[in-house]
């Protein structure tokens, strides 16, 4: 099964947190368990940073937090945030592709 993973900061440090993102995309290459992810910017508050990651299952989400650059990136996030980050863990039950005409 499908998992997501949202994770939730505030953050006045955005292109910090974009270049933290490519060095971890970078450092895990060939390694990391991610599929998809999707950063961003509350419209109403830009300092509320949401970013939210696939895997194609729960466990591979815990393969990929074991990774040691998964855990120098994180702790290198927590210290680009007002308040350590929240994380929302969710097993996707549903899934659709809405293009044009679905």
């Amino acid at each position: 099964m499908a998992f997501v993973q949202i994770i939730d900061c505030r953050t006045d440090r955005l292109d910090d947190l974009n270049q933290l993102m490519d060095s971890w995309v970078e450092a895990t290459n060939g390694t990391r368990t991610a599929s998809h992810a999707v950063v961003g910017t509350d419209r109403s508050d830009s300092r509320h940073v949401v970013e939210i990651v696939e895997f194609p299952s729960y466990e591979e989400a815990m393969r990929n937090s074991r990774l040691p650059q998964t855990d120098r990136i994180f702790r290198e996030m927590v210290a680009l945030c007002d308040a350590p980050p929240t994380f929302t863990d969710l097993d996707v039950v549903r899934d659709m592709q809405l293009g044009q005409g679905s």
